[in-house]
């Protein structure tokens, strides 16, 4: 059995390290004034061959955690291999789309980020007096921030797509707010940015393993109170 973990370990850490190899040629490509249409093409071909790594690993982490003794260390590895692919999808998606809409040039992309925010002030809409809710990663108060949000925010038609993401970038914090990080800020990213951080945390095994470890803290400090 432990050789047979070893081999698991060893090869989650050749999925990581194309991860690693992925990020680098991003930096690379972000560093570019404007993206070529064989850059375009380049990456959108190794895009394809990257968004197989999630499966990869999830398959390897699974078969980790059943064998593992340490659970609480494995989980640690999976959201930390989560956050970095999803961020780098969502960057890769807003170079994408960048290209698509054929800014073309350094000042094309100055200009699409002036657009983004003019268009930010001149459609602004106040939300009613209630406090945005904020949400820093933690398994325990997805729930609760996910369905408020969705109430207040998401599902509201009177709120347009620039103003939800404004909305949604103020609301997260810590580790949450990294997933979206590289997210152009522009309207028709917002829906972007909601399905990657719903994708990231919609995860329902880690949901109920924190939840029951909610219960049993609240439960251990009654059971010594009732032995005393």
């Amino acid at each position: 059995m432990a050789d047979s973990l070893k081999t698991l370990i060893k090869k989650r850490s050749s999925v990581k390290s194309n991860l690693t190899i992925y990020n680098n040629y991003l930096t690379l490509i972000k560093s570019s004034a404007a993206i070529s249409q064989l850059q375009r093409l380049d990456l959108e071909e190794r895009f394809i061959k990257f968004q197989s790594l999630h499966a990869e690993f999830d398959d390897l982490q699974t078969q980790i955690e059943v064998l593992a003794d340490d659970a609480e260390s494995t989980f640690t590895e999976r959201e930390d291999f989560d956050r970095q692919f999803f961020s780098l999808v969502a960057l890769t998606r807003s170079l994408l789309g960048a290209s698509n809409n054929g800014v073309g040039s350094e000042a094309g992309f100055k200009d699409a980020d002036s657009g983004a925010h003019i268009s930010s002030r001149n459609n602004f809409v106040r939300l009613p007096k209630i406090e945005l809710p904020h949400f820093d990663g933690n398994y325990q108060s997805w729930l609760e921030f996910r369905d408020t949000f969705s109430s207040l925010v998401h599902d509201n038609a009177s709120i347009n797509a620039i103003n939800k993401f404004h909305y949604l970038r103020a609301s997260l914090q810590s580790k949450a707010a990294l997933i979206i990080k590289n997210i152009d800020f522009k309207a028709e990213h917002y829906q972007l940015a909601w399905d990657l951080l719903c994708e990231r945390f919609n995860n329902n095994r880690l949901l109920v393993d924190n939840h029951l470890r909610a219960l049993f803290d609240d439960v251990e400090p009654i059971l010594m109170e009732s032995s005393v």
